[in-house]
């Protein structure tokens, strides 16, 4: 059995069945976008355990849309495989959230119905939906063509004139960080909140309880070494709470805020807003991250599905390869990849567990 499903509506459909069936606590919660089969598009949210339980895990999924589907299969394996049968301490409960982006795992984009980043629209405090890196308007042309995408541009040879001119480090801390200057463009924050971050204002905080420490594992792929995993904590090495995960994860693979673990420095992650809009808790959040292609084909293909969203026909050869193409680079029709994911996945989430249960 395949716990990966083709597409959005099958995975949602599947992961409530399973829910409904082992009696959990099920919610969902409409998004205003328009869907590929005039059917709803919702953020699903299981609730498993002692709803007064003082000890709680998180497990989301889809915050990139299309990612989902990797995310997906992962819960809805551990559901079926490890929470069918087992009871969980009577002061340990779990919030699963399926798919926080509805409408990009639908259409297979990794950005929501406003063309944004969900990752980079979480802000805080007196932060402003405003700005980019320095170097982000130069790139703008070539990041962000006006134009369908074509199998005949040279792209390679583009990207690394580019590289050449800039530097592989200033692209790093250009391209994926969060821009919220250009709405057509990749990596767009946003000028607002959006409905997922709603959402999650408004009903998170329910979702925990009475829970005093969390252990939130949020679920992405697309970055990385070919099946295997790295944790982004957001925390510095040497802090109580790395040294706390390090006892349950394989500290080589947790990267940290330190200068040497960072890939680079995001603007309005999730994970910081978790952490920053609940300080009353003991809040720990890991990103996990599962490799597939090298960074310059995961470019390649958000740029060409974006170019196709924006500026292509659907009817068109170029649109659906480009859609093709972007579900490939996140999540590889490889069955030694799924396999190999799906069980690191799946022992993450027992790994969280056991340790939210010490």
């Amino acid at each position: 059995m395949s716990y990966f499903s083709p597409d959005y509506f099958t995975a949602r459909s599947r992961w409530r069945s399973v829910v409904s069936r082992l009696g959990y606590r099920l919610e969902s919660h409409e998004i205003d976008a328009v869907s590929p089969i005039n059917e709803p598009l919702t953020i699903d949210v299981a609730l498993l355990g002692n709803p007064l339980a003082h000890k709680t895990m998180v497990i989301s999924s889809g915050l990139h849309g299309v990612e989902g589907l990797f995310g997906s299969a992962v819960q809805l394996a551990l559901l079926e495989q490890h929470l069918a049968n087992e009871q969980l301490p009577s002061d340990v409960a779990i919030v699963m959230i399926h798919t926080l982006n509805p409408f990009g795992c639908a259409w297979y984009r990794r950005w929501n119905e406003d063309n944004i980043d969900l990752n980079r629209n979480f802000l805080v405090a007196d932060e402003i939906y405003q700005g980019c890196p320095p170097a982000y308007p130069q790139l703008d042309s070539f990041l962000n063509p006006q134009s369908p995408p074509s199998k005949l541009e040279p792209f390679l040879a583009k990207s690394l004139g580019l590289i050449g001119r800039y530097g592989m480090s200033t692209l790093k801390n250009t391209l994926p960080v969060g821009q919220y200057q250009f709405p057509h463009g990749l990596f767009f924050g946003g000028n607002a909140r959006s409905q997922t971050n709603k959402i999650l204002t408004a009903h998170l905080r329910r979702w925990l309880g009475l829970a005093q420490q969390v252990l939130h594992l949020d679920l992405h792929s697309g970055l990385g070494k070919w099946g295997t995993y790295q944790l982004f904590a957001e925390l510095t090495s040497d802090s109580p709470r790395h040294q706390w995960l390090s006892q349950y994860f394989d500290h080589e693979r947790i990267l940290t805020l330190d200068p040497g673990d960072l890939v680079y420095q995001s603007r309005g992650t999730f994970g910081h807003w978790c952490q920053a809009s609940f300080p009353d808790l003991t809040y720990d959040f890991l990103l996990a991250e599962f490799g597939t292609y090298s960074m310059l084909r995961v470019l390649k293909a958000l740029r060409n599905e974006n170019r196709a969203h924006w500026w292509g026909q659907p009817e068109h050869k170029s649109y659906q390869w480009s859609k093709q193409e972007l579900l490939e680079v996140f999540v590889p029709q490889s069955q030694k990849w799924r396999r190999m994911v799906l069980q690191q996945g799946v022992d993450l989430c027992l790994t969280g567990i056991k340790l939210v249960e010490s």
